[in-house]
């Protein structure tokens, strides 16, 4: 079962609009998206400084 903070950010990594999630950690790609102006969401950011969640892409290792 995937939990509702595990689902927002698979939600994230499916968002193209943030650009590609293979081969960079999702902060990064957060951070990368926030740098070009794309508005990532601020939740996802603090999943991810949370620490409790996987850093990796939904699809890393799966591709």
């Amino acid at each position: 079962d995937v939990n509702q903070d595990e689902e927002i950010l698979r939600q994230f990594d499916l968002d193209m609009s943030f650009g590609p999630c293979l081969g960079i950690s999702r902060m990064e790609r957060w951070e990368r998206a926030d740098r070009l102006g794309l508005n990532p969401p601020k939740n996802v950011e603090s999943l991810l400084k949370a620490g409790n969640a996987s850093l990796d892409c939904l699809l890393e290792g799966r591709v």
